[in-house]
């Protein structure tokens, strides 16, 4: 069970993350893909923007969350943080450098944003003592 939640989870990342537009995406739920054989490289490693607005911010919001939930489910399954912490970034690296591929913007600052929630879920983790961490492993 604790690999299936985990595929889930990182499935939903992939489809949020490479679909055409994330956007029509939750408007009307429509799931494309589009494959760019050259895209251009350079966009990855783009700073911040000077103005963050709040869809940005949401944006963010959500990289931040999904890759704190992947944490905890990798955590369930895998006992050693380092592990969990190892799978978890790396997967974010992945789907970054993956949308440059699918017509979207990888950007190297949002592999911070994956990986803030992926060290805060280990923070989160370690302050439950093991008694009641193992109560929250789904089984």
């Amino acid at each position: 069970m604790r690999v299936l939640l985990i595929l889930l989870c990182a499935g939903a990342i992939f489809v949020s993350t490479c679909t055409y537009s994330f956007d029509q995406l939750i408007r009307i739920g429509e799931i494309r893909f589009e494959w760019d054989l050259h895209p251009d490289l350079s966009v990855f490693l783009e700073p911040l923007p000077a103005h963050l607005s709040g869809d940005f911010l949401l944006q963010k919001a959500g990289h931040f969350s999904a890759f704190f939930i992947l944490t905890i489910l990798l955590q369930s399954r895998f006992q050693a943080k380092g592990a969990a912490m190892i799978l978890a970034i790396s997967y974010g690296v992945f789907t970054e450098i993956l949308q440059l591929y699918f017509t979207r913007d990888g950007r190297l600052f949002d592999i911070g944003f994956d990986s803030a929630g992926v060290f805060i879920a280990l923070f989160v983790r370690s302050c439950i003592p093991r008694q009641q961490s193992r109560d929250i492993h789904f089984k």
